[in-house]
Protein backbone atom coordinates (compact mmCIF):
# COMPACT_ATOMS: atom_id res chain seq x y z
CA UNK A 1 0.00 0.00 0.00
CA UNK A 2 2.54 2.47 0.89
CA UNK A 3 4.22 1.62 -2.71
CA UNK A 4 1.00 2.81 -4.73
CA UNK A 5 1.00 5.85 -2.44
CA UNK A 6 4.39 6.63 -3.49
CA UNK A 7 4.01 6.37 -7.30
CA UNK A 8 0.54 8.29 -6.82
CA UNK A 9 2.39 10.74 -5.15
CA UNK A 10 4.90 10.74 -7.60
CA UNK A 11 2.16 10.66 -10.66
CA UNK A 12 0.94 13.81 -8.99
CA UNK A 13 3.70 15.77 -9.03
CA UNK A 14 4.41 14.47 -12.92
CA UNK A 15 1.40 15.76 -13.50
CA UNK A 16 1.16 18.91 -11.64
CA UNK A 17 4.58 20.09 -13.11
CA UNK A 18 3.42 19.08 -16.67
CA UNK A 19 0.30 21.78 -15.87
CA UNK A 20 3.13 24.25 -14.52
CA UNK A 21 4.88 23.95 -17.87
CA UNK A 22 1.99 23.80 -20.24
CA UNK A 23 0.20 27.38 -18.64
CA UNK A 24 3.87 28.26 -19.30
CA UNK A 25 3.91 27.58 -22.46
CA UNK A 26 0.38 28.93 -23.58
CA UNK A 27 1.13 32.46 -21.61
CA UNK A 28 4.67 32.19 -23.59
CA UNK A 29 2.29 32.07 -27.08
CA UNK A 30 -0.47 34.01 -25.61
CA UNK A 31 1.80 37.14 -25.05
CA UNK A 32 4.87 36.64 -26.86
CA UNK A 33 4.67 35.15 -30.36
CA UNK A 34 0.50 35.55 -30.68
CA UNK A 35 1.41 39.08 -29.56
CA UNK A 36 -1.88 39.81 -27.27
CA UNK A 37 -0.50 42.86 -25.49
CA UNK A 38 -0.26 44.53 -28.96
CA UNK A 39 -3.80 45.95 -30.06
CA UNK A 40 -6.47 45.44 -33.31
CA UNK A 41 -9.39 46.68 -33.95
CA UNK A 42 -11.52 45.75 -36.92
CA UNK A 43 -13.05 48.67 -38.13
CA UNK A 44 -16.12 48.54 -40.04
CA UNK A 45 -18.43 51.93 -41.67
CA UNK A 46 -22.29 51.45 -42.15
CA UNK A 47 -24.21 54.08 -43.70
CA UNK A 48 -27.73 55.30 -44.63
CA UNK A 49 -28.96 58.02 -46.41
CA UNK A 50 -32.19 60.00 -45.15
CA UNK A 51 -34.74 62.39 -46.61
CA UNK A 52 -33.76 66.00 -45.06
CA UNK A 53 -35.40 68.87 -46.57
CA UNK A 54 -35.71 69.67 -50.88
CA UNK A 55 -32.56 69.40 -51.75
CA UNK A 56 -30.45 68.17 -48.71
CA UNK A 57 -30.11 64.84 -46.98
CA UNK A 58 -29.09 63.30 -43.69
CA UNK A 59 -26.12 60.84 -43.82
CA UNK A 60 -26.20 58.87 -40.88
CA UNK A 61 -22.61 57.02 -40.58
CA UNK A 62 -22.27 54.11 -38.25
CA UNK A 63 -18.32 53.37 -37.31
CA UNK A 64 -17.74 49.93 -35.80
CA UNK A 65 -14.67 48.99 -33.80
CA UNK A 66 -14.20 45.70 -32.98
CA UNK A 67 -11.44 44.07 -30.86
CA UNK A 68 -11.31 40.39 -31.69
CA UNK A 69 -8.20 39.69 -29.42
CA UNK A 70 -8.56 38.60 -26.00
CA UNK A 71 -6.75 41.24 -24.69
CA UNK A 72 -8.34 44.71 -24.23
CA UNK A 73 -6.37 47.97 -25.65
CA UNK A 74 -6.84 51.54 -24.73
CA UNK A 75 -7.51 55.04 -26.73
CA UNK A 76 -5.76 57.92 -24.68
CA UNK A 77 -5.48 61.25 -26.29
CA UNK A 78 -2.96 61.98 -23.63
CA UNK A 79 -0.37 59.73 -25.38
CA UNK A 80 -1.36 61.00 -28.60
CA UNK A 81 -4.09 58.26 -29.58
CA UNK A 82 -6.72 59.09 -32.14
CA UNK A 83 -9.91 57.63 -33.50
CA UNK A 84 -11.45 60.41 -35.87
CA UNK A 85 -14.32 60.07 -38.53
CA UNK A 86 -14.05 62.36 -41.74
CA UNK A 87 -16.46 63.41 -44.90
CA UNK A 88 -14.54 64.60 -48.13
CA UNK A 89 -16.92 65.50 -51.29
CA UNK A 90 -15.17 64.02 -54.23
CA UNK A 91 -15.55 66.05 -57.74
CA UNK A 92 -18.19 65.29 -59.97
CA UNK A 93 -16.10 66.55 -63.17
CA UNK A 94 -13.37 63.53 -62.96
CA UNK A 95 -12.02 62.26 -66.08
CA UNK A 96 -12.19 58.26 -66.65
CA UNK A 97 -9.82 56.37 -65.19
CA UNK A 98 -9.15 58.81 -61.83
CA UNK A 99 -8.49 57.67 -59.18
CA UNK A 100 -8.96 58.60 -55.44
CA UNK A 101 -6.77 58.35 -52.61
CA UNK A 102 -8.35 57.44 -49.40
CA UNK A 103 -7.84 61.17 -48.36
CA UNK A 104 -8.60 63.02 -51.03
CA UNK A 105 -11.70 65.51 -51.79
CA UNK A 106 -12.77 68.25 -50.51
CA UNK A 107 -13.52 68.10 -46.46
CA UNK A 108 -16.85 68.72 -45.83
CA UNK A 109 -16.69 67.48 -42.18
CA UNK A 110 -14.43 65.97 -39.23
CA UNK A 111 -15.22 64.42 -36.08
CA UNK A 112 -12.94 63.23 -33.05
CA UNK A 113 -14.52 60.33 -31.50
CA UNK A 114 -11.73 59.94 -29.10
CA UNK A 115 -13.06 63.73 -27.68
CA UNK A 116 -16.69 62.64 -28.02
CA UNK A 117 -15.67 59.90 -25.59
CA UNK A 118 -13.61 62.44 -23.08
CA UNK A 119 -10.33 61.73 -24.64
CA UNK A 120 -10.13 57.90 -23.40
CA UNK A 121 -11.98 55.42 -24.89
CA UNK A 122 -11.36 51.43 -23.20
CA UNK A 123 -11.75 48.50 -25.77
CA UNK A 124 -12.33 45.29 -23.93
CA UNK A 125 -11.33 41.72 -25.16
CA UNK A 126 -13.73 40.69 -27.72
CA UNK A 127 -15.73 43.91 -27.24
CA UNK A 128 -17.53 45.81 -30.50
CA UNK A 129 -18.41 49.45 -29.93
CA UNK A 130 -20.47 51.56 -32.00
CA UNK A 131 -20.32 55.68 -32.71
CA UNK A 132 -22.64 57.37 -34.42
CA UNK A 133 -22.71 60.56 -36.29
CA UNK A 134 -24.83 62.64 -38.76
CA UNK A 135 -24.19 65.00 -41.80
CA UNK A 136 -26.35 67.11 -43.30
CA UNK A 137 -25.21 66.85 -47.43
CA UNK A 138 -26.79 68.11 -50.38
CA UNK A 139 -28.45 66.10 -52.74
CA UNK A 140 -26.20 64.83 -55.57
CA UNK A 141 -22.95 64.70 -53.77
CA UNK A 142 -20.55 61.58 -53.58
CA UNK A 143 -18.31 62.02 -50.69
CA UNK A 144 -15.79 59.57 -49.25
CA UNK A 145 -16.33 58.86 -45.15
CA UNK A 146 -13.27 57.79 -43.56
CA UNK A 147 -12.81 56.38 -40.30
CA UNK A 148 -9.07 55.98 -38.51
CA UNK A 149 -7.40 54.98 -35.22
CA UNK A 150 -4.26 55.95 -34.58
CA UNK A 151 -2.28 54.13 -31.62
CA UNK A 152 1.09 55.45 -29.91
CA UNK A 153 3.23 53.21 -28.93
CA UNK A 154 5.09 54.87 -26.75
CA UNK A 155 8.59 55.45 -27.71
CA UNK A 156 9.99 56.77 -31.07
CA UNK A 157 10.51 55.46 -34.56
CA UNK A 158 13.96 55.47 -36.38
CA UNK A 159 13.30 58.84 -37.33
CA UNK A 160 12.83 59.96 -34.34
CA UNK A 161 9.29 61.08 -34.57
CA UNK A 162 6.41 59.25 -31.99
CA UNK A 163 5.75 55.26 -32.73
CA UNK A 164 2.66 55.03 -33.86
CA UNK A 165 0.34 52.29 -35.58
CA UNK A 166 -2.86 53.55 -37.61
CA UNK A 167 -5.80 51.45 -38.90
CA UNK A 168 -8.34 52.92 -40.95
CA UNK A 169 -11.38 52.11 -43.34
CA UNK A 170 -13.22 54.61 -45.75
CA UNK A 171 -16.71 54.21 -48.15
CA UNK A 172 -17.62 56.32 -50.59
CA UNK A 173 -21.53 57.14 -50.44
CA UNK A 174 -23.63 58.58 -53.15
CA UNK A 175 -25.81 61.33 -51.83
CA UNK A 176 -29.32 60.52 -54.16
CA UNK A 177 -32.69 61.88 -54.42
Amino acid sequence: MKRWTEIADLALKILSSLAILSAGAWAQFTFRVGGAVDWQSNLTIETQVHPYGDKLRLLVVQAKSKNPRLAGFVLDASRGDSYKMRVRQLPSDAKVGAVFPEDYGELVASVDLLAAAKNYYVFLPGSEMTETQAFVLPVGSLVSVIVSMRVHNGGLDGDGKPDTQNNSTSMIVPIEP
